[in-house]
């Protein structure tokens, strides 16, 4: 125990737990109880149900196979060392909310003149006259913001697993569905106010974004919200580290649906000498192309100008392929999701 940690006793079942100072709402992993730091406990804990560790170890090895084009025999020679799962903590937040917006849309009107013909004589020609008018509307919306229970997170793969994780599905807390599995549960730094306050700024700004969305100047936007009571929900992530070539590789994954979130390729040193050369190789080729491909074309085939443009978007492409592929030449691995 680092001089940062506390220790504190379970209210249910008497285990000490250890803590940090910024923790506020604990669970505590021997019986799953959650309570604050008050030892009150948190009304209608919710938990998002997981995969079996079997289930989880399967998908990791079929991410595995799936990408053995990009390391040769990456499914039979990785080793998988370590399953963790970690259940992340988050506000649920109900909401609704009504919204007026203000503002104004462009849009242009079809005018005609008449005009010289360069040839002592008049032609009418059309043309366009941007307009701007007022344009208000009204629109409702309504659903859950989760909000994360941590103020900084330090897990692999976390960005895709926010962007990736659906709460539809939580259930009552059961300990009794995970206690075999060893879960590592996340405590929170947040409480329920303050998560209320951070959704209702949340929902607040998505609601600007759309009223903007439909006029060309957002001059107004009022929004009536009414976010209810946060629910306490813990969401899986499992942190998997597998070793290929004497080398730990991590990737990790969405609990309840097996997504991979996150995960690393390694590359072979004949994998990455492959992509340079190749890299290389196709740089030259667009620059020997480019130089004198179109020249020789013309003296044989009278080419026109629409196949020089060829050429360019041939050669722009060439160059964007040769710097992806002599880019991975200098990695350690590649970073993949599903």
């Amino acid at each position: 125990m680092t001089e940062e940690e506390i220790t504190k006793g379970c209210k249910t079942c008497g285990a000490v737990l250890v803590i940090s100072p910024e923790d506020i709402v604990i669970t505590c992993k021997y019986c799953g109880s959650t309570f604050n730091i008050e030892g009150k406990k948190v009304p209608d804990h919710q938990m998002l149900p997981t995969l079996k560790e079997r289930s989880i170890k399967d998908n990791v090895l079929k991410f595995l196979k799936d990408n053995q084009g990009v390391t040769r025999g990456l499914d039979q020679e990785a080793v998988v060392n370590e399953v963790k799962l970690n259940y992340i903590p988050y506000w649920v937040c109900p909401f609704n909310s009504n919204t007026h917006y203000f503002g104004v849309k462009q849009s242009s009107v079809t005018r005609t003149r008449t005009v010289s013909d360069g040839k002592g004589g008049t032609k009418t020609e059309t043309y366009s006259v941007p307009i701007y008018r007022p344009e208000e509307g009204d629109f409702e919306r309504s659903g859950r913001e989760k909000i994360i229970a941590r103020k900084y997170t330090a897990f692999y793969g976390f960005d895709n697993f926010e962007k990736k994780l659906n709460l539809d599905k939580i259930e009552g807390f059961d300990f009794s569905k995970i206690k075999s599995l060893d879960a590592e549960f996340i405590n929170a730094e947040i409480d329920s106010e303050e998560a209320a306050k951070d959704a209702y700024g949340s929902v607040e700004n998505e609601n600007r974004k759309i009223a903007g969305s439909k006029v060309n100047r957002l001059v107004r936007c009022d929004s009536q919200i009414r976010v209810q009571k946060p629910i306490y929900v813990h969401a899986p992530l499992w942190q998997v580290r597998y070793t290929f070539k004497n080398q730990v590789y991590k990737i990790s994954i969405i609990g309840d649906s097996g997504t991979i979130c996150k995960g690393e390729i390694p590359l072979t040193t004949g994998r990455k000498l492959f992509n340079y050369t190749m890299g290389v190789s196709i740089l030259i080729a667009g620059a020997l192309v480019g130089q004198y491909g179109l020249s020789l074309l013309n003296n044989i085939f009278n080419t026109s100008t629409w196949l020089a443009y060829l050429f360019m978007i041939l050669g722009g492409a060439a160059v964007a392929l040769s710097f992806l592929l002599t880019r991975t030449a200098f990695k350690m691995q590649l970073e993949k999701s599903q």
